[in-house]
């Protein structure tokens, strides 16, 4: 029977023995995985791929675009940084979209090095391994901390805020250098929405506890001094390049989730984040609500708590009072629920920690066993029905051992087994296994499934097919009224770039979405294999000849 004893009476493990090696291993086995090997996939990362290409290919520095239009739901620095990795390791033969998302890897990775910290910081040595580790079993960080988008900057930055402010408390020039940076971040990664809620953030700690002093101001102002004159560049630069396209940020983009100064959205999305925030931070959410329930005595004493709190209640209001909230903007929560969760996991009640781990170990363990009979069923094809149901799920892929793919499976299966044998405090027991589990998983999901994956969510030969088509035309200009993932995905894959609006009408050949009008002259029509809702269709307007 589980029952609760007093921290008094609870049994004694031995300190364990510094490893960092083993967490460094973990993230690695975390990050790694998905970030190379396959097409950009929906949502986001099509429109990444052809805002980087057109980067590398001399599109102007500050301004994201692809097609024929402006791309402008973040700002430019995550792409800038994917180009900068993309353009040396695409002349040694690397794709451009391959080299790019292992950008995401760097962002993500000084994620959990700036949760690490602050972990640290605020409740002292082996500490913020544990606050990393919660941040790794995130559900909602598994996809946004592999994907070729811009919100992975996001995470970074509040991650290194939450450090900065810690570090405010012992060192306030050097805290206020580092915050400068991170506002400088947001300016150039994300949108203004998020760089007035990190500022909410300094602002509102710096009237409370340990910051509520003269030595803070010296924070604040030396950010100030890094972020605002470095990160005007940018949107300085965009305004004289492009003034149209800057007031297109400015009226719709500008505030994120609230949208833009001439369309502010409020008090839209409040039934969305809360139903959302239910798996998306999940055990975080859980295990932050018990760091502030057991430690609920020191809330308003304690900086450890103090500051996580602030910035996790913060972050939820934020939300809340938005109209416009996409999943990606729910990453602000994480940092600040990961470390609440680090205040409470040794408190954490001996039932409640056998549970966690036991459904943990369960649901992982059952999910990769599921992976591994499926894809036996696929490539062995019995029993044949299953099989066939597999192939026509995916009717692009073409069944092969790719060796790699089943070694790192292989791999991740056994150094799972072998991390439930070891020995350690119930409630980190339960989280090591919880991110552990997350990441057999991915590793798993990934290695066996990955080609099977990408066969069924790839663009390329549809572009490529109609570049075909096309080349084969009376040369001339093409209109488009196409998905945007059909629109990056011609840009990226095939160099097709069409016209839209006025330009549009001089346009002999149009391509459209859909069913082709009767009578029409269709040149050309396809289809990703398997899919069937997009069906895409190329005519010619017989007036315009």
């Amino acid at each position: 029977m589980l029952t609760y004893l007093p921290p008094s009476e609870r049994e004694t493990l031995p300190p364990p023995s510094d490893k960092p090696w083993l967490l460094l291993m973990l993230c690695v086995f975390w990050v790694f995985p998905g970030l190379v090997g396959h097409d950009p996939w929906k949502p986001g990362e099509l429109e990444t791929a052809a805002v980087i290409g057109r980067f590398l290919s001399g599109q102007h520095w500050s301004l994201p675009f692809f097609g024929e239009q402006p791309h402008l739901i973040a700002g430019p620095l995550y792409y800038w940084s994917a180009s900068l990795l993309a353009w040396p390791l695409s002349k040694l033969g690397m794709q451009v979209h391959d080299a790019a998302r292992l950008v995401t890897g760097a962002w993500t990775a000084l994620a959990m090095w700036g949760v690490g910290l602050a972990g640290r910081e605020l409740f002292g040595r082996r500490q913020g391994r544990v606050c990393v580790m919660v941040l790794i079993g995130s559900i909602g960080l598994i996809v946004w901390g592999h994907h070729l988008a811009p919100p992975i900057v996001t995470l970074t930055a509040f991650s290194w805020l939450a450090y900065a402010l810690a570090y405010a408390r012992r060192q306030p020039l050097q805290a206020g250098l580092l915050l400068g940076l991170v506002w400088l971040v947001l300016i150039a990664g994300s949108n203004l929405g998020q760089l007035g809620l990190a500022v909410l953030m300094a602002v509102a700690v710096g009237a409370v506890g340990p910051w509520r002093r003269l030595a803070y101001l010296v924070t604040l102002l030396a950010a100030l001094v890094v972020a605002v004159p470095v990160g005007a560049i940018w949107l300085i630069d965009l305004a004289r390049f492009d003034p149209a396209a800057f007031a297109h940020w400015l009226r719709l983009f500008a505030l994120g989730p609230y949208d833009g100064l001439g369309h502010l959205a409020l008090f839209g999305s409040a039934g969305y984040v809360l139903s959302l925030v239910l798996w998306f931070a999940w055990p975080a959410l859980p295990l932050a609500c018990w760091g502030l329930w057991s430690n609920r005595a020191e809330l308003r004493t304690q900086p450890r708590l103090i500051l996580p709190a602030t910035m996790a209640a913060l972050g939820l209001l934020w939300l809340l009072l938005a109209g416009d909230v996409r999943e990606s903007d729910l990453l602000v929560l994480l940092p600040s629920l990961a470390l609440l969760a680090g205040a409470g996991i040794d408190r954490l009640r001996r039932g409640a920690a056998a549970a966690l781990n036991w459904f943990g170990v369960m649901t992982f363990g059952i999910g990769a066993s599921l992976l591994w009979f499926g894809w036996l069923v696929l490539h062995l094809g019995v029993p044949a029905s299953w099989s066939l149901a597999l192939q026509e799920a995916s009717p692009a892929y073409r069944l092969s051992w790719h060796f790699g793919g089943l070694l790192l499976a292989v791999l991740m299966t056994v150094v799972w087994c072998s991390v439930l044998l070891r020995k350690r405090s119930l409630g980190r027991q339960a989280v090591t296994n919880w991110a552990c589990g997350v990441t057999l998983i991915w590793g798993v999901l990934i290695g066996l499934w990955q080609p099977w994956l990408d066969a069924s969510k790839s663009y390329r030969d549809v572009a490529l097919s109609l570049r075909q088509a096309l080349d084969q035309q009376v040369p001339g200009c093409v209109a488009g009224e196409v998905s945007t993932s059909m629109l990056a995905s011609l840009d990226y894959f095939a160099s097709i770039r069409l016209r839209s609006g006025p330009a549009a009408e001089e346009c002999p050949l149009v391509l459209r979405q859909g069913t082709p009008p009767p009578g029409s002259w269709v040149r050309w029509e396809g289809q990703r294999a398997g899919e069937n809702r997009e069906h895409f269709y190329l005519i010619e307007l017989a007036d315009r000849e």
